[in-house]
């Protein structure tokens, strides 16, 4: 009887992300194989390759639209899906892994590993965060949209960064961008989370680009009320937040509290407005991938996002505002009850007041 052939990696998914990471390690030699859900960007990817901005030729590389086709098992998974896709992908992936096998989360927000560990041994789960970006172009087409960043995995419970198989998989990927074991992904994970619950589910309510946003004199400062509410909750958790593509998510939006001492409210002051100008500069015409959901009818990560800030809010006995109306207001746009636009500005920004207020009476609790 012949023994069942171990493949070296798959990824699930052929958005910006899976694509471009399957695209480079593939042309880099890497042994890959892609599974994305059957349409017209697969079927432009399967007939002519995958076009990534900058690249003169496309990209070719084994592609199939169902778990059905695949030959053997893999050592490494790496699930690049939308959050809401978790349960239906994870069910597929007793077909194609081994007790060996290790099966990577990189996908925003929370909530997606405990989706996975109801089929697969939390021993196999590795948590990963993305510190580059991308962008969807249309049909087989993709663009990368920062130089920067890296890849960030490690196991939930903080042990075995240091494990064989994670480090095989860190040298697989610094194919293509720099690689981070760490025992604290956890860290690393809300500090994308929050990055995240600032710009992707207001710039989905209000259609606006990630420049615009931080630029506008109305809306930065939103901005900034959003990153308080979140940081709140996770200081609350006493959650160590590690920086994300060398950011450090406390000077985004930086806003004084009265400990603070003269040289950090100058320092950080400085530093955030620095941050504003490069994301301006570098996200300047890049839509959150929140509101391109939204636009083409699809349900939104919210609940991952902003619902789990809220979640995470509630067990310590914090209002999250900002939060709690950013998941009534994409829902309801989901659901065909509110339009995307600046018409929503005049109540986001009343629920912005609300939520300073909340802060500072909350402060005192911690």
């Amino acid at each position: 009887m012949n023994k069942k052939k171990t493949n070296d990696v798959l990824i699930i998914g052929a958005g910006a992300i899976g694509g471009i990471t399957a695209a480079i390690l593939n042309r880099k030699g890497v042994d890959v194989t892609v599974v994305t859900r059957k349409g017209t960007h697969f079927d432009s990817i399967k007939r002519d390759g995958l076009r990534i901005e900058g690249y003169d030729e496309p990209f070719h590389f084994p592609i199939h639209s169902n778990f059905r086709n695949l030959k053997g098992s893999f050592k490494h998974v790496l699930v690049v899906v939308k959050n809401p896709s978790t349960e239906e992908v994870t069910k597929q992936l007793k077909k194609v892994i081994t007790k060996d096998s290790l099966v990577y989360s990189l996908q925003n927000g929370f909530g997606n590993t405990e989706i996975m560990a109801k089929h697969i041994p939390r021993n196999q789960i590795v948590a990963g965060v993305i510190g580059w970006g991308a962008t969807y172009l249309g049909n087989g087409k993709l663009r990368i949209t920062s130089k920067t960043g890296d890849f960030v995995l490690g196991f939930e419970d903080g042990k075995n960064s240091n494990d064989s198989r994670l480090l095989e998989m860190k040298k697989i990927l610094e194919h293509w961008k720099p690689t981070i074991l760490t025992s604290n992904i956890i860290g690393f994970r809300w500090a994308k989370l929050i990055v995240n619950c600032i710009l992707a589910p207001i710039g989905g309510l209000l259609g606006l680009t990630l420049g615009f946003m931080m630029k506008d004199k109305e809306i930065a400062p939103i901005l900034g009320d959003m990153k308080s509410e979140a940081i709140q909750v996770a200081d609350a958790h006493k959650i160590q937040l590690e920086k994300v593509d060398g950011l450090n998510i406390r000077n985004f939006f930086y806003k004084p509290k009265t400990s603070d001492g003269m040289f950090t409210k100058l320092s950080s002051s400085i530093i955030s407005s620095i941050i504003l100008k490069v994301g301006a500069r570098r996200h300047g015409s890049i839509y959150p991938s929140l509101l391109t959901d939204l636009k083409r009818g699809k349900k939104t990560e919210i609940e991952f996002l902003s619902g789990y800030i809220e979640k995470k809010g509630k067990e310590v006995n914090l209002e999250t505002p900002i939060s709690t109306f950013l998941i009534k207001a994409i829902t309801e746009i989901e659901k065909g009850k509110r339009k995307i636009g600046l018409e929503n500005l005049l109540e986001l920004k009343e629920i912005a007041k609300i939520s300073r207020e909340k802060i500072k009476e909350q402060e005192n609790k911690l």
